[in-house]
Parts: structure tokens; C-alpha cells; sequence
């Protein structure tokens, strides 16, 4: 309630002067915040599968928000913080089919459909709320590293391994357009709360 109620007032008293409904754009890796909403960075085309075995595209996530993350099921570090702390998020939107989680796998040879399935089973992912992405290996290092700016400084082309790629707590926020509108650290509860703030005020 506290943050519905927050955001609805950030959004009557910024939306008026500021472009984006009061949350900057982001367009490099520095994450310079950019207060106009001609930023031309959007996510690239992609063609991924889920959890439930269907394919996922770039058109599929255009007209809706989404909430971008990097995981893999085999990690005991980051991942299960991360996880936790997402799933506050699902149950946030859970009423709502303008917005998605998505999570990429940064490790598809060892994340197979199955493996994605079962992991988000037991830890109550719905997956009509929630998609656990897979597939190509270099689609997904593609997409962190130019779409989405959560390249954790290792993928200089020269690592191939998965187990030397991405492990970051990074989560980020896109808009209907496939711009990126927030960037967060997802193992931190307050941080979370923020982006849930902010996914009121870019729907509203």
C-alpha cells in the first residue's frame, strides 16, 4: 500500500515537466540517466524459448514493461537472493498482464527447458508472470552486453565459458518501447520496493 501510494504521488507531482513520466533513459553502459524520450537504445531483436518450451521474441515483450534479470540455476551465490527478491516483484504484478518478468540464462548449456521448468516450479514461478529464457548462448551474451548494459567486464569475446560470464545482482526495468527506464540491485529489499514503485508510475 505504502508503495502504491508513494508513486501515485511522484506521478502527480513529476509526470507534468518531466518526460517519461519522471523516470530518465538510459542509453549506455555507464548509465547516464537521459531526461528525453528521444533515446533511440532499445532491446534487440532476439529468439529465445522459455520454461514451457515456447519461443520468446522481441515482439513478444513490445507493449509491455518488463523486468530483465541474469541468472542460472546451478548458482548458490547471488542467484537465490536474487530469486527471492523477485518474486516479491511477481506477486506485485500478479494481477497485471502489461507487465513480465524475464530471466535469462547465462548458462543455456547447462539450463535446458527441463532444468528451467523444474527450477521455477519449485520456487513458485508462474510461468505466464514470469519467463525463464534460454537457448543460444551468444543471443544471450549479445542482449547483456548491447541491449541490456549488464555485462559484468568479462565478455571481451575472448571467454567462451559460461562459468566465467555473467554473475551480477543487476536488474533491470524496460518500457513498452524496449527502453531501458531503471536499473537495480535486485538482492536488496529496498531496491526492490523502488522498482515496484516505479513500474506503478510508468503504468499509470
Amino acid at each position: 500500500m505504502l508503495i502504491t501510494l508513494s508513486a501515485g504521488l511522484g506521478c502527480a507531482s513529476n509526470t507534468e515537466w518531466w518526460p517519461g513520466k519522471g523516470l530518465p533513459f538510459y542509453d549506455s553502459v555507464e548509465f547516464t540517466p537521459r531526461w528525453s524520450s528521444t533515446v533511440e537504445h532499445t532491446i534487440g531483436d532476439f529468439s529465445l524459448v522459455t520454461q514451457t518450451g515456447d519461443a520468446i521474441t522481441r515482439d513478444d515483450l513490445r507493449g509491455r514493461l518488463h523486468v530483465a534479470s541474469f541468472i542460472f540455476t546451478s548458482c548458490n551465490v547471488i542467484c537465490p537472493t536474487l530469486v527471492t527478491q523477485l518474486s516479491k516483484v511477481q506477486d506485485a504484478v500478479a494481477h497485471r498482464d502489461d507487465v513480465l518478468l524475464v530471466s535469462y540464462s547465462v548458462a543455456p548449456p547447462y539450463d535446458s527447458v527441463a532444468v528451467l521448468n523444474e527450477f521455477g516450479s519449485d520456487r513458485g514461478i508462474n510461468p505466464d508472470r514470469w519467463k525463464l529464457v534460454t537457448g543460444d548462448e551468444q543471443t544471450i551474451h549479445r542482449l547483456a552486453r548491447n541491449s541490456y548494459f549488464a555485462d559484468d567486464g568479462r565478455l571481451d569475446g575472448s571467454q567462451t565459458s559460461a562459468d566465467l560470464f555473467l554473475h551480477t545482482e543487476e536488474v533491470l526495468l524496460v518500457d513498452e518501447n524496449g527502453r531501458l527506464r531503471g536499473v537495480y540491485n535486485g538482492s536488496l529489499s529496498f531496491e526492490i520496493e523502488k522498482l515496484i514503485a516505479d513500474i506503478v508510475l510508468l503504468t499509470m
